[in-house]
């Protein structure tokens, strides 16, 4: 009989601790951008954004995930793309020497069994890498463009 009210009691502090989380869920105001253009500016008027909030609360999701993770949705090319027994050292000749001849271009080197890979620059279009491709085919004709998570590029 203990044991049944001990679990009964178990049972309903989570039920209680569930309702607490969605009620806090529906509390939370619109974030980031939203918050922003909701802003009253004397020169620019003001916007209002009506919105289900199950909506504001998946923006604010979205907004602290890539918080944690910056960065955006771009383009890098990729020089080099091996495995074998001699791969470890030709991607790190690769990435020496196009560090050498392109200072000013970013270079990744990364492992991903069983492939070693070179990828360069951080492209926020692909026109952008098309054109890096077309300079670096010469020297590099065996790469391509690849779509990454890449770092923000600085602004031109």
């Amino acid at each position: 009989m203990l044991l049944t009210h001990f679990k009964a009691l178990r049972y309903v502090a989570v039920l209680m601790l569930c309702a607490s989380f969605a009620l806090n869920a529906h509390a939370q105001k619109p974030v980031g951008l939203i918050k922003e253009l909701e802003k009253f500016h004397p020169e620019r008027g003001s916007i209002t954004i009506n919105q289900d909030s199950d909506i504001a609360n998946l923006l604010n999701t979205y907004y602290v995930q890539n918080a944690s993770r910056p960065g955006m949705q771009g383009f890098r090319i990729r020089i080099y793309f091996d495995l074998g027994q001699y791969s470890r050292a030709e991607s790190l000749e690769v990435m020496n020497t196009f560090m050498e001849e392109y200072p000013g271009i970013t270079v990744y080197r990364t492992f991903q069994s069983p492939y070693y890979k070179v990828s360069v620059g951080d492209f926020r279009s692909r026109d952008e890498a098309l054109k890096q491709l077309k300079r670096l085919s010469r020297k590099y004709p065996k790469a391509f463009i690849i779509g990454e998570w890449i770092n923000f590029p600085p602004l031109d």
